[in-house]
């Protein structure tokens, strides 16, 4: 009796002519786990084994290391360490790594000598490098780093770490052109200027007053707006309290009551004159309680830094 191929009533199997080629020689487990694996995809010795029925674990893995031999499969490489990340290069590092000879940049001839110019000084080697890495591998403007320059130079701090740790300030404070760099400068200007102005009016030298001082003094001018003026009524009030920290009390207390004049602070108490305190007169009880209170008790938690 003769045979023939029936019909397909399910899924088809691809069998490659690696198979095929090989039926002759493959022995029986061999063709099993071919077709196991062409069905599935699985190369699991342990479920392969476990699936066919076969004597052990290694009758699977003999056989597919059969198939590898003829092309059927391929042995998976194992998996390597991933390389680790190359360390960031420091800031000496990647000057170091310039070599001013080699450069064709116009800026960096610029750079160079205009930075001298503002030092008022020849740089050696390793500085003139730092100096070029902060325009190549910072990212600075050659603009923006000459002006930082001429900054440095006018404060007398002449060198390049000097400029280094100022332009992390302004970046900080968000500069990146030169004219973000001139608002900048002109904003730290008016803020010295307003700072000694009020360090003479408590009789002290401007570079006396702490960062906490400084911070306090520049939110009366820029946040609450006060002048001068208001300072110097602050001062009336506070006897002989007469220190930035209890001042700040008075002038927050103010703040808060929306006073930002002397004639408004005046309507709420006793002073009436330009300086009582000048002219010996002992102030009428005030309306409210705000002038001979503990101002301490009105400070914020900031701390000095």
């Amino acid at each position: 009796m003769g045979y023939k191929l029936a019909a397909f009533s399910g899924d088809s199997l691809m069998v490659p002519q690696q198979v095929v080629a090989n039926l002759p020689r493959a022995e029986g487990d061999a063709v099993r786990v071919a077709l196991y694996i062409l069905a599935s995809g699985c190369t699991d010795g342990k479920t392969i084994a476990h699936d066919l029925g076969l004597k052990s674990v290694s009758a699977a893995e003999n056989a597919m290391l059969w198939w590898a031999g003829v092309g059927l499969l391929e042995k998976e490489k194992p998996a390597t360490a991933a390389a680790p990340a190359a360390p960031q290069k420091t800031s000496d590092q990647k000057a170091a790594e310039i070599d001013l000879a080699t450069l064709d940049d116009p800026f960096v001839a610029v750079l160079c000598e205009e930075a001298q110019t503002a030092f008022g000084k020849a740089l050696g080697r390793h500085e003139l490098q730092r100096l070029v890495a902060l325009y190549l591998a910072e990212g600075w403007q050659p603009d923006v780093v000459l002006l930082c320059c001429a900054e440095m130079g006018r404060q007398g701090r002449r060198t390049v770490g000097a400029v280094t740790r100022e332009l992390a300030k302004w970046r900080d404070a968000g500069v990146e052109t030169g004219e973000d760099a001139e608002r900048y400068l002109k904003r730290e200007q008016q803020r010295d200027a307003w700072q000694t102005e009020v360090a003479g009016l408590f009789q002290i030298p401007a570079n006396q007053l702490t960062q906490w001082e400084r911070r306090a003094i520049t939110r009366w001018q820029e946040e609450w707006h006060y002048t001068a003026n208001m300072v110097e009524e602050a001062l009336l009030h506070a006897e002989n309290h007469r220190t930035v920290r209890y001042l700040d009390g008075i002038l927050r207390s103010w703040h808060a009551q929306g006073l930002t004049t002397v004639q408004a602070v005046r309507g709420k108490g006793a002073l009436t004159g330009s300086n009582i305190l000048a002219t010996g007169k002992a102030p009428a009880k005030p309306m409210q309680d705000m002038f001979h209170q503990n101002w301490n008790a009105l400070f914020d938690e900031d701390t000095e830094g």
